[in-house]
């Protein structure tokens, strides 16, 4: 659950507290994941992104109108786990043609920046398509950017392998009734079938725990990582 979406379920924010250093969260996240990577892994994807927030908005209706069992389960399991990988092919083509180019030819294909910019000249016709289709797709499949396209969610996915505090599942304790933590798994990880979750797809947003849907308490919590 994001801070955005937490602030619109009804959690009040002070608005004195929201300071300079508050301020870059958003407007710098490369300096705020810099600091949390090592801890926490990609928590900005799961807490902080605006346009991860509103895809979780936009599938609180797929989920009302397809239930638990249809939303996010409509694309095979193993054409899934191949289309996770897509996100790093967008990452390498961003990479060449900036180097290649010497300029930010993203930003004309970046839905990101056509979210904040979307009332401006600067906002190209394909970026504002992009992020259309994200927020229809998001009807049916969540986090479908987050999920197969973000090469700024790539590079911190890759936290995921060494980060200090990780998703864990205590055996002893699991039921596995109605494997309700693989369900809601906004990345469509198999929480069920690991002990510590070192997915790169994980973005630490708890939805999995014990706290949040997991039936069985303290079997799926956040804690010191490992290893299976």
């Amino acid at each position: 659950m994001s801070l955005w979406r937490r602030g619109n379920d009804g959690a009040t924010f002070d608005d004195r507290h929201v300071d300079s250093k508050s301020a870059c969260l958003i407007r710098d996240p490369a300096g705020f994941n810099a600091a949390s990577l090592l801890l926490l892994g990609p928590v900005f994807c799961g807490w902080v992104c605006p346009l991860g927030t509103i895809q979780e908005w936009v599938g609180k209706l797929g989920r009302k109108w397809f239930g638990n069992k249809m939303y996010n389960q409509l694309i095979p399991r193993k054409l899934d786990r191949v289309l996770r990988y897509l996100r790093y092919g967008v990452l390498a083509w961003v990479l060449y043609v900036t180097f290649a180019s010497a300029s930010l030819v993203f930003q004309s294909y970046d839905p990101y920046f056509a979210l904040f910019n979307f009332w401006t000249g600067e906002v190209t016709i394909t970026a504002l398509l992009i992020l259309e289709s994200i927020l229809l797709l998001s009807l049916l499949v969540e986090r479908p950017w987050c999920k197969y396209a973000c090469p700024f969610g790539a590079v911190l996915g890759i936290s995921n392998l060494f980060r200090i505090f990780t998703i864990r599942r205590n055996q002893d304790t699991c039921k596995l009734k109605g494997d309700a933590c693989s369900t809601l798994c906004p990345m469509n990880i198999e929480i069920s079938k690991h002990t510590v979750i070192r997915d790169h797809q994980c973005i630490t947003c708890m939805e999995c725990t014990s706290e949040a849907c997991c039936p069985a308490k303290n079997t799926i919590y956040l804690g010191l990582g490992g290893m299976e």
